[in-house]
């Protein structure tokens, strides 16, 4: 120590978290995001099997959006089946050539169309859904009703910090003006490249 001169500090050295039990932070996500896709390729293969008698998966997703939400656009469907604008389009032909939907101009513009479920493609759906539903409640026969609102709340929280993830195209860039809304449905599809619903092989055609 000099003279005259203050005791120095030691330094404080930087403390990393231990890994826990099951590993670091990372580790344990790696983990649940391999279950969830485990979970998801079986479950949908089960439930694929049983519905794709009458109807593929492709053409479920589209009655069930637009039994959610009737005459929507085709703008509106490719953002929320998370499908390219071209496959969405020869979904929505097929299944208006079968009678399930149907094409409306839009009153309120002449650009645009909507697309409609009628009665028939009304009729398909609750056939579908009913073997559906009772495919999925035994796919989730395991967890008791508790235990399956848990899921689903965990589950919330995950979809919920994707969205905050996604880009915002009300925000600016770096200074430049925000993107257009008009021309997001297709970039998101592009993106993306398939539907959810869509995911595994097809066995024929919707």
């Amino acid at each position: 120590m000099r003279r005259g001169a203050p005791a120095r500090r030691p330094v404080a050295q930087p403390t990393s978290v231990a890994p826990g039990p099951n590993g670091t932070p990372e580790q344990a996500a790696v983990r649940a995001w391999v279950r969830v896709l485990a979970v998801h390729k079986r479950g949908l293969s089960a439930i694929r099997d049983d519905i794709e008698r009458e109807m593929t998966l492709p053409r479920f997703d589209l009655l069930a959006n637009l039994v959610r939400a009737d005459g929507q656009t085709l703008a509106s469907l490719s953002r929320s089946m998370l499908v390219t604008a071209g496959n969405l389009t020869g979904l929505v032909d097929r299944a208006a050539r079968d009678g399930l939907v149907e094409r409306r101009s839009d009153p309120t513009d002449r650009r645009a169309w909507r697309v409609h479920i009628t009665p028939k493609g009304q009729r398909a759906f609750s056939e579908a859904e009913r073997r559906h539903a009772t495919k999925v409640a035994r796919v989730f026969a395991g967890l008791a009703p508790a235990e399956i609102e848990t899921l689903i709340g965990l589950l919330d929280k995950v979809k919920a910090t994707l969205r905050e993830a996604e880009p915002d195209t009300g925000t600016l860039r770096r200074g430049l003006p925000a993107r257009k809304t008009s021309n997001l449905p297709a970039r998101a599809a592009r993106r993306t490249g398939f539907s959810a619903a869509a995911t595994g092989k097809k066995k024929r055609t919707p």
